[in-house]
């Protein structure tokens, strides 16, 4: 019998919420550069703020850099892992949280509170303040309130997480559903071997091989799931790990070029130009880095 790779493993990582206010968290976390093995879940909503350091998201089959400052939303039962750029940590509070069960008592529309349409390719779940200022205010204001111990405590996180919900749900795509497709969970230890592995050169028959399929069958089940082939899913995560370095430390870009595996600086800025529609350089510059 083949042996089964132990980057197959999706783990459900149970919050266990208190019936009577469905929301914990605000501790701090310190996210290391360290190998992914698995990835996980949980049974409600997941709001990240990132302090310091940058890096890369996976949510499912998205790849999303992050830098301090942004917010993430993770959906109940999405798959996802973090990752800090090479070399560095970044810091994180994490707050997880049942919206209509938290809320939904003051008998307000659930609509609002309800997080499903929060999801999906067509959903962005990295939030930068400097695009959504008010949800980083917001989450900031939760994560103080679950760190003290002052009167009405209870009665502002449920307001905030009201307000929150009611600016993210603004943020929802007019067309596209949340839905991922049914073969997402056979593709997902090849996402996660390119992930852990991103700087190594794509081997698609190894990658087939972990999703116990065919090499052409794997390409036809990969592109239908992911909505890229699989090397242009590896260019992808490269580049989006190379904008993370950009926008996180003083690197220069041959280094960051090397740094995420591309053999020369001129394929590098090429592909990077492609993606981004500006150099590496004028990228950098731009994002005030």
């Amino acid at each position: 019998m083949q042996k089964r790779s132990s980057l197959k493993e999706i783990r459900y990582a149970e919050v266990g919420l208190d019936s009577k206010l469905p929301v914990c968290g605000g501790m701090p976390f310190r996210q290391q550069d360290q190998p992914i093995t698995f990835l996980h879940f949980h049974e409600c909503l997941e709001l990240g703020y990132c302090y310091s350091g940058s890096g890369v998201f996976v949510v499912g089959e998205k790849i999303l850099p992050f830098q301090a400052g942004d917010v993430s939303f993770i959906n109940r039962n999405e798959v996802h892992l973090a990752r800090s750029a090479p070399g560095t940590s970044s810091e994180w509070t994490w707050i997880y949280l049942d919206p209509v069960r938290l809320v939904g008592a003051a008998g307000t529309d659930l609509h609002f509170l309800d997080p499903t349409p929060l999801a999906g390719p067509a959903f962005d779940n990295m939030l930068s303040a400097r695009k959504h200022p008010a949800i980083n205010r917001v989450v900031l204001d939760m994560v103080d309130e679950l760190r003290s111990s002052r009167k009405g405590r209870e009665e502002a996180l449920r307001a905030l997480a009201w307000q929150l919900m009611v600016l993210a749900r603004r943020l929802v795509p007019a067309t596209g559903s949340p839905n991922r497709p049914p073969e997402y969970g056979r593709v997902v230890p090849a996402l996660q071997h390119m992930t852990d592995r991103y700087a190594d050169p794509v081997d698609i028959s190894r990658l087939a091989r972990l999703c116990h399929m065919s090499v052409p069958h794997f390409r036809r089940i990969f592109l239908r799931t992911v909505g890229q082939s699989p090397r242009e899913y590896w260019h992808a995560l490269r580049l989006r790990m190379a904008a993370s370095l950009l926008r996180g430390t003083p690197m220069s870009v041959l280094e960051i070029s090397q740094e995420v595996g591309f053999e020369t600086l001129s394929s590098f800025n090429r592909l990077f130009l492609k993606n981004f529609q500006a150099s590496p350089r004028q990228w950098r510059k731009a994002q005030g880095s």
